[in-house]
């Protein structure tokens, strides 16, 4: 059965770049989505128009998304542009407001209305020089109850909380994904899958009113992201291991594991992980 990596960034253009990712993807049985989008900073992203070229080109490893840019004005239109286009969801970063706010509900609408999930950045990101420039409130904004107004109001919505909530807000985004049925999230990110231990993540998905939880049900809520990049790829298959070696210390039934390396995305944009 194939992997499915939910959380990668498409930050080169480079041919040959992509064409190693496509190959370790291949190597690796895994299938991934990507995003590239608007530049903050001094990370170079590349357009919507070619990480579609890139899927196009690769239709059996990667699968497209857009980056949405959620700035102090929205079109919404721009949602159904990207699905004709051929984009698969959507990924959220930088809100010039919070995530939450009212200017942004008719994209979350949109996305509900064409089957697109949505990727959230939620918690900690580093500082950079275009944050002197637009003085927002970054962490404030990506902070993991912005998520709660969107669930509650788009229920057919599915949405991943990026790099579950991080240290900063990791307590509080674990609640949410566990109150809410189409909220989830993903390990994604250095910080996340490479010191996360099994108690830690076995307490924060732990019903709130049992001490042992034979069901693993809310193991169900997690999905592979593993916050890789073009010009990273080796992060994909380090992820993977992380990933495998944390729920199999856990002692995690392989059918959840299965869901939680591919098998809950897949079914959403209904890709096939059978070999």
């Amino acid at each position: 059965m194939k992997r499915f990596d939910f959380h990668v960034h498409f930050n080169s253009d480079d041919p040959q770049a992509v064409a190693e990712l496509a190959e370790l993807c291949r190597a690796n049985n895994t299938i991934l989505a990507f995003s590239g989008g608007f530049n903050y900073g001094e990370c170079y992203y590349p357009p919507t128009e070619t990480v579609l070229a890139a899927a196009k080109k690769y239709p059996d490893v990667f699968v497209p998304f857009a980056s949405f840019r959620l700035w102090d004005t929205v079109n919404a239109d721009d949602v159904y542009r990207y699905a004709e286009m051929g984009c698969r969801g959507l990924k959220c970063i930088y809100p010039y407001y919070a995530y939450d706010h009212d200017i942004y509900m008719p994209v979350y609408e949109a996305a509900a209305k064409c089957g697109l999930p949505i990727l959230f950045h939620t918690g900690n990101i580093r500082p950079n020089a275009d944050d002197i420039i637009y003085r927002r409130p970054m962490l404030k904004n990506m902070h993991p109850i912005n998520l709660d107004r969107i669930a509650r109001s788009f229920p057919d919505l599915k949405i991943v909380m990026a790099h579950l909530g991080t240290r900063i807000y990791q307590d509080e985004a674990a609640q949410y994904i566990k109150m809410h049925a189409n909220l989830y999230a993903d390990l994604g990110g250095c910080g996340q899958w490479k010191r996360m231990q099994p108690e830690t993540l076995n307490n924060l998905l732990l019903p709130e009113t049992m001490l042992i939880d034979p069901s693993f049900a809310n193991y169900r809520k997690l999905v592979l992201g593993s916050d890789a990049y073009v010009t990273y790829p080796w992060i994909v298959t380090e992820a993977q291991k992380y990933y495998l070696a944390l729920l199999d210390r856990i002692g995690v039934p392989q059918e959840i594991i299965d869901d939680i390396m591919g098998g809950t995305v897949a079914k959403w944009l209904g890709v096939n992980l059978e070999d």
